[in-house]
């Protein structure tokens, strides 16, 4: 009983809350870290899923508008790696003088690059060596310059436009046969076939290589790679070689044959794991719009 005129709580009141407080806290503070560890696992899972969206639309986009797919290919279609053209305007040049439409890897000679086998130091088709015995075999078959730039796969392996010649429409003309291609006001001039030709009808030859970007993983660190090899000298001297993430445990490209509408695809499958145990996957089917030829014009 508290005496009159006294103000607080007694000996039993103040016992029976700190009960009670105690009550509260053993069932508040479970429920307060699971809370906080529901939180910190769905943060890290929100990053986690933007890494991903963000290694997925760096790759997608590269090979929707690449004017070459050269891994994967129909020689060895599933594959931990893609490269395509990163569509580099080396000598800036523009259809019909719009720099809105530049003219990309139109005029290279018989090889992609200078260094030649399609990306040099690198296997290209998949057959467990690196480069093949001719040195203007693109792909890596044993056969060399045997496509036509038409958007077809005359060589009937699965894959289209990829290793061509110096007259890449073999039509004994720069260019296309009859067409003036730089709008310049002259029809097939400047032509040279042996060895090289003049495709773009500029007067120069050999002046805009193929510059292709790999995305290459490592399964056993766990990186993703993206990797610039040189004109030059290809893979032994790479412009740049940079790790985009450190948490890709899986990655495979696969690559379908063209279908009824002579249009081939590529899927990319990614696999990121978190430090928790945690992980987000990745699928897209991508349809590299650019390496299907209109009338000898890439569509942009």
């Amino acid at each position: 009983m508290r005496p009159t005129g006294e103000k607080g709580l007694t000996l039993v009141e103040l016992l029976v809350t700190l009960g009670i407080m105690g009550v509260i806290a053993a069932v508040a503070v479970p429920l307060l870290s699971g809370s906080l560890e529901a939180h910190s696992q769905g943060t890290a899972r929100a990053r986690l899923y933007q890494e991903g969206l963000m290694l997925m639309e760096r790759m997608t986009a590269g090979a929707r508008k690449t004017t070459y797919l050269q891994v994967p290919n129909n020689h060895s279609p599933s594959r931990n790696v893609l490269a395509v053209a990163s569509r580099v305007n080396e000598d800036n040049d523009f259809y019909f003088g719009d720099p809105l439409f530049p003219r990309v890897d139109e005029d290279y000679g018989d090889t992609f690059a200078l260094a030649g086998k399609g990306i040099a130091g690198f296997d290209d088709n998949g057959d467990g060596n690196t480069d093949g015995a001719g040195f203007s075999d693109d792909d890596e078959d044993g056969a060399n310059n045997e496509e036509i730039l038409d958007g077809l796969d005359n060589d009937g392996d699965g894959n289209i436009d990829e290793d061509l010649s110096s007259d890449f429409t073999k039509d004994n003309a720069t260019g296309l046969a009859g067409m003036d291609d730089d709008a310049d006001g002259q029809i097939d001039e400047n032509f040279n076939p042996n060895p090289f030709g003049d495709e773009d009808e500029d007067g120069l030859k050999k002046e805009d290589p193929v510059t292709f970007v790999l995305f290459v993983h490592d399964s056993g660190a766990h990186t993703l790679r993206e990797i610039l090899p040189s004109n030059q000298f290809g893979l032994a001297v790479p412009v740049y070689n940079v790790i985009l993430s450190t948490r890709v445990t899986a990655f495979t490209t696969t690559y379908y044959p063209p279908d009824a509408a002579n249009h081939p695809r590529i899927s990319i499958a990614l696999t990121l794991a978190g430090d928790n145990g945690e992980t987000v996957q990745f699928f897209e089917y991508v349809y590299p719009r650019n390496i299907v030829q209109v009338t000898g014009k890439r569509v942009r």
